[in-house]
């Protein structure tokens, strides 16, 4: 991937472009923020590619079908404890304790689809 090449990239904004996989940035360990609005990402499963990322910040998934599940926010925030933004929304210490407390099963992130 183009990616691999990049690896002190920080920003990048891949919005609108048919994207269904996090794999790809899985390396990019300098990443703070990343847009992805818009693409066809459709498994929670797919956010256990950043969790190697831990600059990442900003995170932004909205209008994806990730988003229509219903343990999105907080198992985006319980697996990505270091964001402070997931898509328009600040991350609340309220919701970062409240996730990291819930147990979520592999069952329970699986496509409701």
């Amino acid at each position: 991937s183009a990616l691999s090449d990049v690896p002190n990239m920080e920003i990048c904004s891949l919005s609108l472009n048919n994207i269904t996989s996090l794999k790809v940035f899985q390396h990019t360990k300098k990443l703070k923020e990343l847009y992805l609005r818009k693409n066809l990402i459709s498994d929670l499963r797919e956010l256990k590619f950043l969790v190697p990322l831990p600059n990442l910040k900003v995170l932004w998934l909205w209008d994806n079908p990730i988003c229509q599940h219903p343990l999105y926010r907080q198992y985006c925030i319980k697996l990505l404890p270091n964001l402070v933004k997931l898509d328009s929304t600040a991350v609340t210490a309220e919701e970062r304790q409240y996730s990291a407390q819930m147990q979520i099963s592999e069952q329970d992130i699986l496509p409701t689809a």
